[in-house]
């Protein structure tokens, strides 16, 4: 049909309303639906969208758009030259994109087929568009049955999709050429490129509901930095809105800036890379980002590119410190003890911990310090935030620095690639318990005393402070006020750390609490191996209340557990634990020789047999066992004490 015969067939349909009833029902119906709405004829070009529409309407089907893109991309070579056209419509019969060659572009401008054209019934009247979406059906129409002037010069096929995960109508597919051109597997084609179209949105919603729930952001891009891919979390990262990312680059996301220059060059180079940090500037922000690069090449599909994962350090820290919050197992429900000095050093520290003053834990070693430490932090409003421990005396002097402080990459020979994070970043917003505060080197005192100060942190060749909420408990077991004297401790350090001081008493002057915690350590201890509960034998209690105890509460826990892993008994007999009672300083007596006074260990047995035979009445075969030793090993002591 000539050009000038469709036009006629068009006005006649217009001129005169019985002439329709030669249209078919569907496309009739549309027609006095068009004219009620008011819709003129004689439009003379498209109802346009604004730019800030187009994209609101392009981030509502964003699938789509992602899904169709390479589809129709591919279908390019086959209308070059054909004088066909594809336009990608959504639900509102706007149209999302075209892909055409050059020349058809051009045409399709002259019928209204532009992106961004509103094709609904309600602004252009009949069209295949529209009527195809009303139907949600296959439907072709020539272009005498347009309603509008400008579209008479069009024949149209049009093909909904539907995303069959929701089974919902989400767009159609429109296939345009000139009204004087016919062809007939038109409908057929623009079919066939809809079915494929949503085999694609399923396959794409399925991965991107996995790529969306993760909170790594995931780029696919081209060597020449064209995005194939993003997820939510990408833009994110970058700071952006999510929209369709169909045409869009790595310079759309990231400002090309010189502090942006070696993110971007490394983003689409040829090469993998694994947990590399790189600075991303955004506006006048510096993120710092965790990024991992698999390098892609596949010849038989054209397709060569990086896959990228990011993460903001930042991020990763934060999961860090959540893992790291466990640290502190201790509280003070798991102290015992009923010692008047030590129930008065406990309520001091319950005190302490409702502040976020600093604190200094003075004491002998294995005194507890570091459960009273625990125990405050997780009394403390940052009982939910990290509980960090380094002790100063076990680390090497260079390593202490980057420990607490932290480093950048190539901040030294041997430096971890990408860097480090100091313990005084990871327990942000948490507790640092500095042990051995003694024993740190005064150079690194003046560090320390500046991040008190300031309450941030530079790593180690670094140029930033990173702002730090930390507070800290130290400890040691050096008096500090002589430390300060020999100018072995800075004056203003022991200041600053001593806000709170608390001392711990040594065990030997916690006399009535020696029995109490050797009955729960020897609880704890048959519990964890798997040991029935066992007892002390009169003998060792009574050479347990006697003993100097030099090492305190951590000498008592181990000598016990080595006398229960020895005990083929269910008591603790003196012949288990003797050999853990040596001198480990001159001037610290033994359980083998004299402990108070002049008092030997010889006397401590012969008091101990003596009273345990008076509470069992003599009863030789009771006073054995109450003891943990056989009748004969009993009579041998019997005389050898002069008691028989």
């Amino acid at each position: 049909m000539g050009n000038r015969k469709i036009f006629d067939r068009w006005e006649e349909y217009h001129s005169n309303p019985i002439s329709r009833q030669g249209l078919r029902p569907e496309i009739a119906d549309s027609w006095e639906r068009s004219q009620q709405y008011g819709v003129s004829p004689a439009t003379p070009k498209p109802v346009l969208c604004t730019n800030s529409e187009l994209s609101q309407y392009r981030r509502n089907s964003r699938l789509l758009i992602y899904s169709s893109v390479p589809v129709l991309e591919n279908t390019l070579e086959f209308l070059a030259g054909s004088d066909f056209i594809m336009g990608l419509f959504d639900t509102n019969a706007v149209v999302l994109k075209t892909f055409g060659d050059e020349s058809s572009l051009h045409w399709a401008a002259g019928v209204g087929l532009v992106e961004g054209a509103k094709w609904s019934e309600d602004v252009m009247g009949t069209n295949a568009a529209t009527l195809g979406l009303k139907l949600a059906r296959p439907i072709s129409l020539e272009g005498c049955e347009n309603f509008s002037r400008i579209q008479v010069e069009m024949n149209c096929s049009f093909a909904p999709i539907i995303d069959q995960a929701i089974q919902k109508l989400v767009g159609g597919l429109i296939l345009a050429g000139p009204a004087d051109i016919s062809n007939n597997l038109s409908l057929g084609m623009v079919t066939s490129a809809t079915k494929h179209i949503e085999s694609k949105i399923a396959f794409d919603r399925y991965n991107e509901t996995i790529t969306n729930s993760v909170s790594e952001g995931i780029l696919i891009v081209d060597l020449q930095g064209k995005i194939i891919y993003i997820n939510k979390s990408g833009f994110r990262i970058f700071r952006k809105e999510c929209k369709p990312f169909c045409g869009l680059t790595l310079f759309d996301l990231i400002e090309y800036t010189q502090e942006n220059h070696h993110f971007l060059e490394v983003l689409t180079q040829a090469r993998s890379m694994s947990d590399e940090t790189l600075v991303l500037v955004v506006g006048k922000e510096k993120v710092s980002l965790n990024v991992n690069i698999t390098y892609y090449d596949i010849p038989e599909m054209n397709l060569v590119g990086n896959v990228i994962v990011i993460q903001e350090s930042e991020r990763i820290n934060r999961l860090i410190r959540k893992y790291i919050a466990r640290n502190a197992k201790m509280s003070f429900s798991d102290i015992i003890g009923s010692n008047p000095r030590f129930l008065q050093v406990i309520k001091i520290a319950k005190a302490a911990a409702s502040s976020d003053s600093n604190v200094l834990l003075l004491g002998e070693s294995g005194t507890g310090k570091d459960i009273i430490a625990q125990s405050m932090h997780n009394a403390s409003s940052r009982m939910n935030n990290p509980f960090l421990a380094i002790n100063c005396a076990a680390l090497p002097r260079e390593l202490i620095a980057s420990e607490l402080f932290g480093y950048e990459d190539g901040a030294f020979t041997g430096a971890k690639k990408g860097g480090n994070l100091g313990k005084f970043e990871l327990a942000d917003q948490g507790t640092l318990f500095l042990d051995e505060i003694g024993d740190m080197p005064l150079d690194l005192q003046a560090s320390l005393l500046r991040v008190i100060e300031e309450k941030s942190v530079m790593r180690l060749g670094g140029g930033k402070l990173i702002p730090v909420n930390v507070r800290i408990i130290a400890a040691t077991n050096k008096s500090l006020e002589d430390e300060v004297v020999r100018n072995r401790f800075r004056r203003d350090l022991y200041y600053r750390l001593g806000v709170i001081r608390i001392n711990l008493p040594p065990l030997r002057e916690r006399s009535d609490d020696i029995i109490i915690l050797a009955r729960q350590f020897i609880s704890r201890i048959c519990q964890r191996i798997g040991k029935p509960e066992m007892s002390l034998s009169p003998e060792v209690s009574e050479a347990f209340l006697r003993y100097g105890w030099p090492g305190n509460i951590r000498e008592l826990q181990n000598a016990l557990e080595g006398a229960i892993q020895l005990s083929s008994g269910q008591i603790i007999t003196y012949d288990l634990i003797q050999e853990y009672f040596s001198p480990v300083d001159e001037g610290v007596d033994s359980l083998k020789s004299a402990t108070i006074g002049d008092i030997t260990m010889s006397d401590i047995k012969k008091q101990a047999i003596e009273s345990t035979l008076q509470k069992n009445n003599y009863n030789k075969s009771k006073t054995a066992k109450s003891l943990g030793i056989s009748r004969k090993t009993l009579y041998r002591r019997l005389k050898e004490y002069s008691l028989i």
